[in-house]
């Protein structure tokens, strides 16, 4: 069947046994790299220029926050489109709402417009990101979900790895507007080189209402909920608490705080090539989640306990590690929770996961580091990853069962959940 181009039928569903590295696989994560580098380029100088047109560090995080809220709302009415409507549509004009309010953000003569236009630019790249995400689970095998969603974030991680670094020398030798410049650049020839990608249509689409882009029963999946709330509370939202990490580097003098990043990424590459040579027969092993849930306990205390660029950047091999382990094995058990139809739903979950992180963190660390400092910031957020340990341990530990290894009668109960 062919699988790359613009033209023929929908790519269905691989073959458990297919190869991992087919070569839908390598151009959708191409054009997941080009969305992500659109996106950090800004992102990660972002809390500088809030800050240097009057915003403080309370300002920066409540308008993250917001951010990551449009995001969260764009996604689930997203995957419904994935689902049922024109993925390519979609995608190439969610691009276009990110790239002309951050152009238009350069020349915003008032605070509040530059804000409203920033939110704006939520609402574009959550859903570019879902549609992206959702199109790069059709090509990954079933039984190699977990190995495909970990290097897609390796290499999405490797291609924004020296970003913050870069985002922050711009932003101080030419303001925003180069930033501006390239992010376009990067979104553009992602669009682009989605034209190679063959975006799943359905075999015979129905005549939908507006109403039913807005149905919950459709935005919403209950059996991807277990698994999603770790997911959120635990990796998601110590992400979130990280997005101060460059104001916090600034504040105890380290040279080029963007670098935690370049240095995480190099550290994902160690763990993820590791992790596929000792591969474990269980799909979900639990030693290693317990064990990226102690690395996440000590980055917080490390950053939180941080005085100098050593422990900076222990904080970032701890905090890469964790992100390595647990991060593809909740994201691959939220996916395997329903069937390849609903597919679209899953990764605007597991987006949302990401989005309800950042809020959380985002907001609430704002306001935390503004009255108490940053690091009573990261010792508050060791709370939130004891819950997920706690619940990991009484919900899913032994108990989950993937959707595509469950029984005939447990396959039919209705995606709602409500009582057949």
């Amino acid at each position: 069947m062919n699988r790359i181009g613009g033209a023929g039928k929908s790519p269905k569903a691989l073959e458990p046994n297919s190869a991992l590295w087919n070569k839908g696989f390598v151009i959708i994560i191409l054009v997941s790299c080009l969305v992500s580098f659109g996106n950090f380029i800004v992102g990660s100088a972002f809390s500088y220029w809030i800050i240097d047109i009057g915003g403080t560090r309370a300002t920066f995080g409540l308008v993250h926050g917001l951010y990551s809220a449009l995001c969260l709302i764009s996604r689930p009415i997203t995957g419904w489109f994935a689902d049922n409507g024109n993925r390519r549509v979609t995608f190439i004009l969610s691009c276009f709402v990110y790239v002309s309010s951050m152009i238009l953000m350069l020349f915003s003569p008032i605070f509040g417009l530059f804000v409203g236009l920033r939110l704006i630019q939520g609402l574009g790249i959550g859903s570019a990101q879902t549609m992206v995400t959702a199109c790069s689970y059709d090509e990954i095998p079933v039984s190699q979900m977990d190995r495909g969603v970990g290097y897609i974030a390796l290499i999405n991680s490797l291609a924004t790895s020296a970003t913050p670094a870069l985002a922050i020398k711009t932003y101080n030798t030419g303001g925003p507007g180069p930033l501006v410049v390239w992010s376009t650049i990067a979104i553009v020839t992602g669009i682009a080189v989605s034209f190679f990608v063959t975006f799943r249509k359905n075999e015979a689409p129905e005549k939908k209402k507006l109403r039913d882009v807005f149905d919950v029963r459709q935005l919403f999946d209950i059996r991807c909920l277990k698994p999603a709330i770790p997911l959120a509370f635990s990796v998601n939202l110590t992400m979130g608490v990280q997005t101060f990490l460059t104001l916090y580097g600034r504040e105890i003098g380290i040279p080029n705080p963007g670098w935690f990043a370049t240095l995480s990424a190099i550290v994902m590459v160690a763990a993820r090539l590791l992790l596929d040579r000792f591969k474990a027969a269980d799909p979900f092993p639990r030693k290693r989640i317990y064990m990226s849930f102690v690395l996440f306990f000590a980055k917080l205390i490390v950053l939180g306990f941080c005085k100098n660029t050593f422990m900076y950047c222990l904080a970032a091999v701890l905090s890469a590690s964790g992100n390595a382990i647990l991060s593809p094995l909740l994201s691959s058990m939220v996916i395997r929770s329903v069937p390849n139809e609903r597919r679209g739903v899953a990764a605007s979950t597991v987006g949302i996961c990401g989005d309800i992180g950042m809020i959380i963190g985002s907001i609430g660390g704002g306001f935390i580091a503004e009255a108490l400092g940053y690091s009573t910031l990261y010792f508050v957020s060791i709370i939130p990853v004891a819950f997920c340990v706690i619940y990991y341990r009484a919900v899913l530990d032994g108990k989950f069962v993937p959707w595509d290894m469950r029984g005939t009668k447990e396959k039919e109960l209705p995606a709602s959940g409500e009582k057949q």
